[in-house]
């Protein structure tokens, strides 16, 4: 009898039979492989990394380091790669990197960092630097294009420095073969921006008055930018900006984005950063926060298709997906950095095997970051060099992972969390999305604290009137309503909003949050920002801490350059929402696949129980032989800042083939992979 999976009755006795056998091992988990069932190819442009070449003169926060060299991949008095770094990138298997990096692009002139090194001393390493570094390894380079500096026609000039031919017509060309490359580059991969709706940061602004795009503002300069750049070279690909959404719950500026863009975009860009921790006080502890964050890569999952039924429906194509940005988002130092131990490694692990899944579209990915900086996973500017976990998570796939995805199904325990930091609660079967009609806001005046160049009251209909009489910065949060609130519940705050001379500076938002407030819990979400004179129905989602008994929603605007006007906020509603709840973690994530020839198999799997070691019966392979290694360490938030040979992969002592099949144990808080052939 045969099975819909491709199993038969026999087969699944003989398992049951293997398992129950195991001479004295009894599994606890069990791993299903179907290596006749091939899903698709392994995308190895999905283990690229983020490159660093910030401008002196684009961001106050850049250093010589950075501009000068990479953030010590690029060494400016030879004029070479740093060949530990070469080597390092190659020993990974680094298929992608991406230039200047992240917020820096936000105003990289390019054509600053072209040109005789003489003439440019404060960007030796330049687009030039960047593409030796990526040839020494063999690296496709993924170019981000400045959001807010420059036009058009500097993009355009851009994609013929790097891809025209230098027969005399065309002058960046020229330039090029001067910069030592005769022959075009042939760059492909562009990227229209870096996280263009959170705009400009301080000192970042070529427009004036701190300008934030809207959507609909970048949509119609990505259509300009694209058509500039292909009739230069129509093989380019330009991709476009989404927000950095975590849920399945798509932002108005994605939807947005696709819906202006749909009908030429090459690509789209997201960047996957989760959880969102940023607390310095222990709180919860390592074995609780990271029983959070193992919660989010499924959950990004569910983001990528949702992300790709939209794209299907709205361009009425498929839009392939660039996740340029990836890595778990820990920003804090204390008890440890959180992201620089092995719990964020196997984060990122499991984010690579989501990437890999043929049917999320997901053309290419970035870790952000590979030497230095704050994230880096090598760290040194010289030796000894301190190679960091997820350096490890890298080397583990490229050196053991095969070329054909094949089908691959796990039976094992699970545990529940109540999420939080972006994650949502993930706990029994799962469940959708559900709001509840009414408004829960008690009746109540806006709570009104006195602020320097503010005038600000509550007309008689409700209508809170805000009006700013300096063009000073101001970071406005002055008008408040609170509410009592539940632990781990879901809240919808919408409200009607307008402006009045603030179309060309920061608009006007509803944040709500914890009521501790941000600098207590950095729990806080916000709305769209309006800049319209004409009345906007905004909406803002906010999911509570474990610990939260009362939200407080605020009129906002975020800090400015500096613009008088008015902000007029009425039609305050509160609805509680049951969040998206995927069901209870299971405490094994894994991806198989095969060699060209089928010999041999490879199982990359992630152990998520903090623990105990999980034994595991991996079936369907008619295995010979086996071997493993595994990355773990004495525990989830272990790190090699002090012992750099603390964390790194050994070989799995306890692997064992009988009748074909293969049961091994794999550590607690760990990423294995087993080779069988």
């Amino acid at each position: 009898m045969k099975l819909s999976n491709g199993w038969t009755m026999l087969g699944l006795l003989t398992l049951a039979f293997v398992c129950f056998l195991g001479a004295n091992y009894r599994p606890v988990a069990t791993i299903y492989i179907n290596p006749q069932k091939v899903l698709g190819k392994v995308n190895r442009m999905v283990f690229g990394n983020n490159q660093l070449g910030y401008q002196y003169d684009a961001w106050k926060y850049t250093t010589p380091e950075y501009a000068d060299r990479g953030a010590g991949i690029w060494d400016p008095e030879r004029g070479q790669p740093v060949p530990e770094m070469v080597k390092f990138a190659r020993d990974i298997g680094m298929s992608t990197a991406r230039y200047p990096g992240g917020c820096g692009s936000h105003l990289f002139d390019w054509r600053k960092a072209v040109g005789p090194i003489e003439k440019r001393p404060n960007q030796k390493f330049g687009m030039p630097e960047f593409l030796k570094f990526c040839k020494a390894i063999g690296v496709v380079p993924v170019v981000t294009v400045a959001d807010y500096f420059g036009t058009p026609k500097d993009a355009a000039n851009l994609v013929e420095y790097l891809n025209a031919s230098d027969d005399g017509k065309h002058q960046w060309a020229r330039l090029r073969a001067m910069d030592g490359r005769k022959e075009p580059w042939k760059v492909i991969w562009f990227e229209f921006g870096n996280e263009t709706d959170h705009g400009a940061h301080n000192s970042m602004d070529d427009f004036g008055k701190r300008h934030r795009f809207t959507a609909e503002e970048y949509a119609i300069r990505y259509r300009e930018y694209w058509k500039a750049m292909k009739a230069v070279d129509p093989n380019i690909k330009l991709g476009a900006v989404l927000a950095n959404d975590v849920t399945p719950t798509l932002s108005d500026w994605t939807k947005t984005v696709v819906k202006l863009t749909g009908d030429i975009a090459d690509f789209y860009i997201h960047h996957a950063y989760i959880p969102h921790y940023y607390r310095n006080d222990g709180v919860p502890n390592a074995e609780a926060l990271f029983k959070i964050a193992f919660a989010g890569p499924r959950q990004l999952e569910a983001y990528y298709r949702e992300l790709r039924k939209f794209i299907r429906k709205t361009a009425k194509r498929d839009i392939p997906v660039a996740v340029t940005e990836f890595n778990g988002h820990f920003v804090q130092e204390k008890p440890v950095p959180y992201r620089f131990t092995l719990g964020c490694a196997l984060v990122v692990a499991e984010l690579l095997q989501i990437f890999m899944k043929p049917d999320l579209n997901i053309v290419h990915a970035q870790y952000w970051q590979f030497a230095n900086e704050y994230w880096g996973m090598v760290k040194g500017y010289s030796p000894p060099y301190t190679l960091r976990p997820a350096y490890w998570v890298f080397w583990l796939y490229h050196h053991h992972f095969r070329d054909l995805l094949v089908d691959c199904r796990v039976e094992c325990d699970s545990y529940d969390t109540e999420g939080g930091y972006g994650v949502l609660h993930a706990r029994g079967k799962p469940t959708q999305f559900q709001l509840f009609p009414g408004n829960l806001l008690p009746q109540q005046k806006w709570a009104l604290r006195d602020v320097k160049g503010v005038k600000h009251w509550e007309e008689i209909d409700g209508t809170l009137v805000v009006e700013i009489l300096t063009d000073e910065k101001l970071n406005y949060y002055h008008a408040a309503k609170r509410m009592s609130a539940e632990p781990l519940t879901g809240y919808r705050v919408t409200a009607d909003v307008r402006t009045e001379g603030l179309a060309k500076s920061r608009g006007a938002q509803i944040q709500v949050g914890d009521g501790r407030g941000w600098l207590v819990t950095k729990s806080a979400s916000l709305s769209p920002e309006v800049k319209s004179s004409v009345w906007q129905t905004v909406s803002v989602d906010y999911i509570t801490l474990p610990d939260t008994v009362e939200i407080e929603i605020l009129a906002r605007r975020l800090e400015d350059s500096g613009c008088k006007g008015k902000i007029f906020v009425r039609n305050l509603m509160v609805q509680k929402f049951i969040p998206l709840n995927l069901g209870s973690v299971p405490i094994l994530s894994a991806i198989a696949s095969k060699s060209r020839g089928g010999r041999r198999i490879s199982i990359a799997i992630i152990n998520k129980d903090l623990n105990d070691s999980t034994r595991v019966c991996i079936v369907g392979l008619k295995a010979k032989r086996a071997i493993g290694w595994s990355l773990s360490g004495p525990s989830v938030d272990a790190t090699n800042e002090v012992d750099s040979s603390l964390v790194r992969p050994r070989k799995l002592n306890e692997v064992i083939v009988k009748r074909g099949e293969v049961f091994a144990t794999l550590p607690p808080h760990s990423f294995t992979i087993i080779v069988a052939e």
